[in-house]
């Protein structure tokens, strides 16, 4: 591109694939041109030429004849695929957009619907998107969130790792939408978080798509949001005491921190409870707004600020009234929590007895092998008293404990899985203060036991073979062959 400037090539026109530059350079000065170009470019691009086109490098041979035919000076286009920017691995793991100016973009994106915008920007379903900006120095600064990274030709590897938790957790999203409101007409598989920026710098396209998210917000706590064909415009309605309706027109007197306001109100609705919380800003909005139909989303913007802290206050309310179910759901946590630490403590009961029963069994044959060893007739079965006992003691070891660690892994599932549950009924994070940090404590013992029994025992199993391999005389003897072997070697050597 920059060769292109530096020759003089200005910008004539593009598409969503193409972009088109053009210059009047002298027929002498063409096909050095172009070589060098293609030798830069490195990709298949067109050359236009009065009324010949050329597809290069495919037709290079056919240059210099074209070229041969054409005046003195003549007007050269050249057209390349946007494609060509960008390195192959990237078209094929990500959805790559590439204009020279943003306008272009927006232009494009404009009365979209918003499952056609969600199509346009995310055409690789699943795949997050890069837009590049490459002719606008204002683009040099990155702007992303999960799913959209903006900025110049340089953006690539801010978006992060692991796409597939991000789009699992935005069609939870949708699902919890699908559960309590009604979309009659184009419904969108993205949820607002998608489109929106919550960073402190912003650029053109970011400001749009924020713009885009807002008017999703208020789809997304509406009662019922209807596809207006005629207009090609949504319309949402609250249901109270009376009906409140928007066309969701996002006014450009709105503001940045309007926006914010509107996301937050719909972000805290889909966090935990959102049936309730859906239901509460329905009626507040149908108070707080007095204007029955609303072409745009200007005066809810505007009172933004006071819905939210209307809302928040209404919802502490209605929690304290449901104070008694709230203590007594509190004490079913309490209660399954303590169940749950004593049946690990049961674990690591459990474990500690194989330990015990090893060393009783170890005391029980040393005093076997003791009084058999004064007869002479029980000494050949010693040994083979040792052998048995050593290995049934480590065949019980790795029983018991793999049974134990089993046991502790579907408690652990049993109680994560309710923890979740119970996540829906108490407010934020409060489960997280109610339930503390007992069970991590006591799987953290659990681990330590674990590792004290299994080795001891296993150590102990040991010595019990050692010393059953000493009676039988093996040990001695493979002393007596490592010895020899030795003594082979080193006489071999001197």
């Amino acid at each position: 591109m920059d060769l292109l400037k530096t020759m003089g090539f200005a910008y004539r026109s593009e598409t969503l694939s193409n972009v088109v530059y053009s210059n009047q350079l002298p027929q002498q000065q063409i096909e050095q041109f172009i070589f060098e170009f293609a030798s830069v470019w490195g990709s298949v691009f067109s050359v236009h030429l009065d009324d010949h086109i050329l597809s290069l490098p495919t037709e290079n041979p056919l240059l210099t004849s074209t070229v041969d035919l054409l005046n003195e000076n003549i007007e050269i286009k050249i057209e390349i695929k946007k494609s060509g920017m960008v390195p192959p691995h990237i078209l094929c793991n990500y959805n790559v957009h590439i204009f020279s100016q943003a306008n272009l973009l927006i232009n494009n994106l404009k009365g979209l619907n918003f499952a056609e915008l969600e199509h346009f920007i995310f055409n690789k379903r699943d795949q997050q998107s890069y837009i590049i900006i490459y002719d606008d120095t204002s683009y040099s600064s990155v702007i992303s969130n999960n799913f959209i990274a903006i900025g110049n030709i340089d953006v690539f590897g801010v978006l992060p790792k692991e796409p597939e938790k991000y789009f699992k957790e935005s069609q939870d999203k949708i699902k919890e939408r699908n559960d309590n409101i009604r979309w009659n007409q184009e419904i969108c598989l993205l949820p607002p978080e998608v489109f929106y920026f919550d960073d402190d710098n912003s650029n053109e396209i970011s400001e749009f798509l924020n713009k885009q998210a807002a008017a999703m917000c208020v789809a997304f706590t509406a009662s019922n949001t209807d596809y207006l064909e005629g207009g090609k415009l949504y319309q949402s309605t609250y249901f109270g005491l009376k009906q409140t309706k928007f066309q969701l027109v996002v006014a450009d007197s709105c503001t940045k921190e309007q926006i914010n306001k509107i996301f937050s109100l719909y972000s805290w609705a889909y966090s935990v409870k959102p049936s309730d919380k859906i239901g509460l800003i329905q009626n507040i909005i149908n108070l707080h707004i007095k204007e029955d139909n609303n072409s745009n989303l200007e005066l809810l913007f505007q009172n933004a600020a006071e819905i939210v802290e209307m809302v928040r206050e209404n919802y502490r309310v209605y929690i304290q009234k449901s104070v008694k179910s709230y203590l007594d759901e509190r004490k079913q946590v309490e209660d399954f929590i303590r169940t749950t630490s004593n049946e690990i403590s049961k674990q690591i009961s459990g474990l500690t007895d194989i330990v015990t029963k090893n060393l009783f069994g170890l005391l029980a044959t040393a005093i076997t092998a003791t009084i058999g060893f004064n007869k002479p007739e029980n000494q050949a079965y010693i040994p083979w008293i040792l052998y048995i006992y050593g290995f049934f003691s480590t065949a019980l070891t790795v029983y018991y404990s793999t049974l134990a660690n089993a046991n502790k892994k579907v408690i652990i599932d049993v109680y994560e899985k309710r923890v979740k549950d119970y996540k829906k009924i108490f407010l934020e994070d409060r489960i997280d203060q109610i339930t503390g940090n007992s069970i991590e404590e006591q799987i953290s013992i659990f681990k330590r036991y674990l590792h004290w029994t299994v080795w001891p025992s296993i150590g102990i199993s040991l010595i019990g073979i050692i010393v059953g391999l000493k009676f039988h005389g093996l040990i001695s003897w493979m002393y007596l062959l490592i010895k020899q072997l030795i003594d082979k070697i080193i006489a071999l050597i001197t």
